[in-house]
């Protein structure tokens, strides 16, 4: 036991990935946690940043994509870059359907315009402007990973499956 214990460094005042067993991103904890998780052999350490637990925590996937965006959660997944022309200015939040028609502050239906867009488009329909999304906004499969992208941590990207 004393063999593993020389040979763990985990990095103190650090932030660190749980991994699930099967070595998907479940959270992020304290180096002070994940120490703990160590200790009371819940976890193993993979890096100076990385554990992974030994037993699979199982989380329903109407959880994690059901939670309402929040201005920053839409900011990291559109990766701060206007869904209409690219622009990494001046951007605001958008709803594809204006809420003045019906929309909703969903994932689906919210996401980053640089004000020339936003103005362009104002609360019409995309139909009637003429205008394309990039790529079409849909909700995060594991909201970790949009804090994976925050943080960039060379030794997480192994674990963000881009």
């Amino acid at each position: 036991m004393v063999e593993w214990r020389t040979k763990m460094q985990i990095k103190p005042h650090s932030s660190v990935l749980v991994l699930n067993s099967s070595y998907t991103p479940l959270h992020i904890t304290s180096w002070k946690r994940a120490i703990v998780l160590i200790l009371k052999e819940k976890a193993q350490f993979i890096s100076a940043t990385v554990i992974r637990l030994f037993h699979y925590v199982r989380i329903p996937v109407s959880k994690m994509t059901l939670r309402k965006p929040t201005k920053s959660m839409i900011y990291l997944r559109d990766g701060y870059k206007c869904c209409y022309c690219g622009k990494n200015r001046n951007l605001t939040i958008d709803h594809i359907v204006p809420k003045s028609r019906g929309g909703t502050n969903d994932w689906e239906n919210t996401c980053l315009a640089c004000s020339e867009c936003n103005t362009k488009k104002a609360n019409r329909p995309l139909e009637q402007t003429g205008m394309k999304l990039l790529k079409k906004p849909r909700a995060p499969h594991n909201p970790v990973f949009l804090h994976l992208k925050k943080h960039k941590n060379p030794e997480w990207s192994v674990y963000t499956f881009e």
